[in-house]
């Protein structure tokens, strides 16, 4: 298997978010590739193997950079964000994942896996006044009320 093989079944591995094995394809890749004289860094490659190391390794800082030099690239692909996303979402940084989420959709509003991880992370309920942003006053007044009266919010 060539490097290129190599960094191409990564890829599928990292859609199908088992992130050790391709943490693993990357890495034996890389090692391939060097000693082949050819180079690894696509953009592509550079967002799915940040995501890899951040999430098999634990090494979410480096991951991260290397995520956002992807979107540097490639601004308009947006995977880059995805992947982006679920790293600041294994930090428990949740603004900044709906941020990624949210430039990731600017570009592909129809993506099927942005859509649903957004989706899935957004628990937020009903606005208790709709006609406000979410974020004025009187919608975060009166939703920390409700919420800690047990109440619903609007339907």
């Amino acid at each position: 298997m060539t490097g290129t093989d190599l960094l191409a079944n990564a890829r599928q591995q990292i859609l199908a978010k088992e992130y050790r094995s391709a943490l693993r394809s990357f890495q034996r890749a890389l090692a391939d590739m060097a000693f082949e004289g050819e180079t690894a860094v696509q953009p592509q490659f550079l967002s799915h193997y940040g995501l890899a190391l951040a999430m098999a390794s634990g090494k979410r800082e480096e991951g991260r950079r290397l995520c956002e030099r992807s979107i540097q690239l490639e601004p308009y692909e947006p995977e880059h964000f995805l992947n982006l996303a679920r790293i600041h979402q294994s930090a428990g940084n949740r603004r900044a994942a709906f941020g990624a989420f949210d430039r990731g959709l600017a570009i592909s509003p129809e993506h099927p896996q942005l859509l649903q991880e957004r989706q899935a992370m957004d628990r937020r309920r009903p606005l208790a006044l709709p006609s406000l942003h979410r974020d004025h006053p009187l919608n975060r007044c009166l939703g920390r009320l409700l919420s800690l009266s047990g109440l619903p919010g609007r339907s």
